[in-house]
Parts: structure tokens; C-alpha cells; sequence
């Protein structure tokens, strides 16, 4: 277990880091920062009214970086590895420069499947006999598999990151859940782990929610999505033998992978347009033109995904409920999301 050296170290990370923000939201009309500045209030997915810094990725991966120099742990380790291409690739998109969505989505691809081959970020199992012989026995199939299923998590955090609050509550109650799973079955190493990225994501909270002093930016919600997809492939190999079972990883993901999934499948095949271009569509954004707020809109969204989630929770051995619940997920989103699409007559 941790002691006295370590809850002092947390506890100089979270001084720092938060710091950090108030010093650059502080400085935020410096020349330097000006391209991280969003004063575009014309975009599709623009809500605000006034220029906000995007440093959500610099905030969380500057505590990435002194989680992995104070605590020297190896998944810390392979977490700042991970990250430090990330962010350094998605961030200059916050600074304005330009890449086309293609050329961003295969050296995504191409930075993933190189570090799932390096630290074994593997998928096992997803409860359906023969895929997962398939998957186990096809080492290739099985990194790209797992690339895949990252690459959706990222990207469909990346796509609900449009309101205050929305991704960071999202993913906080993922984590939280992450940390009583870990913490139930032994792993504290995870359950730390867990617990160091809850109290960065309430940071950012803190400053994202209601009101708006920083965006996360892309590379902020690339991170995000990254911690995510680490904490929950390493809970899901950690936790197979006391049969957790992987349909309730797919409840805890399944409005972040939903999103993308539908919203690829609704532009490819109803609209006939480009997949890897933002829209006025989503989910959020429909919610959103009816309540005209983006506080109503974060709350229910996440309020909803809490009740299915604390559900999933209880019923956490029970495969044949988890997924009955994972289909309930889907009939809600496309309830919600059929309903406002007509009342808003796109």
C-alpha cells in the first residue's frame, strides 16, 4: 500500500498541475498562447461566446509526466510513453495546424498498433465463443482488433467533447467505476492508478464545468480517451478469471463507442457524406437545441448513462443481464436521438 511519501507526492502533482492553469488562463493573451485560444464562434460545434484556451492536453499530460517522475511506476511508464505521442501529435491541431482527417486517422491508427504490439494492450475476449478462439489464436487479427477498438474510444471521446462538462463527467464515472472494480478485486496498482486520474479529470472538471475557463482541445480529449482505453483493457485482463464479464466493459463504453459507430453508419449510409466531418447531428447537439443549455444537456446525458452504469455494477457476474442492458443502452440512445431528430425536422 502507499504511505506518508506518496500522498505527499499526489498532493505536490495537484498543486502544481493545478497551478498550471491558473497561470496560463492568466497569461491567455500572450502572444504565444493566442493559436491555442478558440475564438471561433462560427463552427459547427461552437457554443461559446468568448475566447477560451485549449489546454486540456497540456494540463493532463504535464500530470502525466509528474505522476510518471515522482511514483517511477511502470504502467506510469508506459502511460507517459503513450501519451507523449499523442499529445504531441494531436496538439497541433489546437495550435491551428491543419491535417487533413485521413492523414490524422491513419498515423492514429499506425501510433496505436505500435504501442498495443509493444505493451501488450490486447483484447482477449468479447464473449462470443468463436470470435474470441479467432482472436486468440490470430495474433495479428487480435492487435488490430484492439488498435480498432482504442481508436473508437478516442475518437468518440474526441466526438462528445462539444459541452462543458459532458466528456470529463462521462469519463470521471467511468474511472470511478474502473477504481471500485480494481479496488474490489485486489488490484491496487490499478486502483491507484484509477485514483490518480480521477483527481486530474475533477481538476479539469473543476475548470470545465459549468463555465467554461479551459477547453480540453483535441489533444485534451485524445488523452482522455487514451486513459480510458489503458485503464480498461488492463482492468479487463486483470479481472477475466473471476469472470467480469466483457459485456460490462461494453456498458461502461457504450456511449463513447455508440456515438461513433452510429454516427459513421448515419453519414456513410443515409447521407452519403464524408464520415470525418462534424456535423450538427450527435446526440449532445439534438439534446442541446431542446433544452437550450448546455448544463440540462451534460446532466441527463450522464444521468441516464449513471443509472444503466450503477446497474451494470450490480449485476456485474451476470452476462445474460449485462447484455439485455447493453441493448436497453441502445434503444435509449436511439429513442432519444429518433425523437429529437424530429422534433428539430432535420
Amino acid at each position: 500500500m502507499y504511505g506518508l511519501k506518496e500522498y505527499l507526492s499526489l498532493s505536490i502533482i495537484i498543486l502544481l498541475t493545478t497551478l498550471l492553469i491558473f497561470f496560463l488562463i492568466k497569461i491567455k493573451k500572450k502572444k504565444f498562447l493566442v493559436n491555442l485560444l478558440d475564438c471561433d464562434f462560427s463552427k459547427i460545434q461552437s457554443f461559446h461566446k468568448k475566447p477560451v484556451l485549449k489546454i486540456g492536453g497540456i494540463f493532463i499530460f504535464f500530470y502525466i509526466t509528474l505522476s510518471y517522475l515522482f511514483f517511477r511506476d511502470l504502467l506510469l511508464r508506459d502511460i507517459f510513453y503513450m501519451s507523449s505521442f499523442i499529445f504531441f501529435f494531436s496538439i497541433l491541431e489546437d495550435l491551428k495546424i491543419k491535417i487533413n482527417p485521413v492523414t490524422r486517422l491513419v498515423i492514429l491508427s499506425i501510433i496505436i498498433f505500435f504501442f498495443v504490439k509493444l505493451f501488450n494492450l490486447k483484447i482477449y475476449s468479447v464473449q462470443f465463443y468463436n470470435f474470441d478462439m479467432f482472436l486468440n489464436s490470430h495474433q495479428i487479427f487480435s492487435l488490430i482488433f484492439s488498435t480498432l477498438c482504442i481508436l473508437f474510444i478516442i475518437n468518440g471521446s474526441n466526438f462528445i467533447d462539444g459541452f462543458n462538462g459532458l466528456l470529463t463527467i462521462h469519463s470521471s464515472i467511468i474511472i470511478l467505476i474502473l477504481s471500485i472494480i480494481n479496488f474490489y478485486f485486489g488490484n491496487f496498482d490499478l486502483f491507484f492508478l484509477s485514483i490518480l486520474f480521477l483527481i486530474c479529470i475533477s481538476i479539469l472538471l473543476i475548470f470545465n464545468f459549468p463555465v467554461s475557463k479551459i477547453f480540453l482541445g483535441n489533444s485534451g480529449s485524445y488523452l482522455v480517451g487514451l486513459i480510458l482505453s489503458i485503464l480498461i483493457i488492463l482492468t479487463s485482463q486483470r479481472t477475466q478469471y473471476h469472470k467480469v464479464y466483457p459485456f460490462f466493459f461494453a456498458c461502461l463504453l457504450n456511449y463513447i463507442f455508440f456515438e461513433v459507430f452510429f454516427s459513421f453508419f448515419r453519414k456513410i449510409f443515409y447521407e452519403r457524406k464524408n464520415p470525418l466531418y462534424p456535423d450538427k447531428k450527435h446526440l449532445h447537439m439534438l439534446v442541446f437545441k431542446h433544452f437550450k443549455t448546455h448544463v440540462r444537456t451534460t446532466l441527463l446525458i450522464n444521468f441516464v448513462y449513471f443509472i444503466t452504469i450503477i446497474l451494470a455494477l450490480f449485476f456485474l457476474k451476470y452476462p445474460g443481464f449485462l447484455k439485455a442492458l447493453f441493448i436497453l443502452q441502445i434503444f435509449l440512445y436511439l429513442s432519444f436521438y429518433l425523437i429529437l431528430i424530429k422534433k428539430n425536422k432535420f
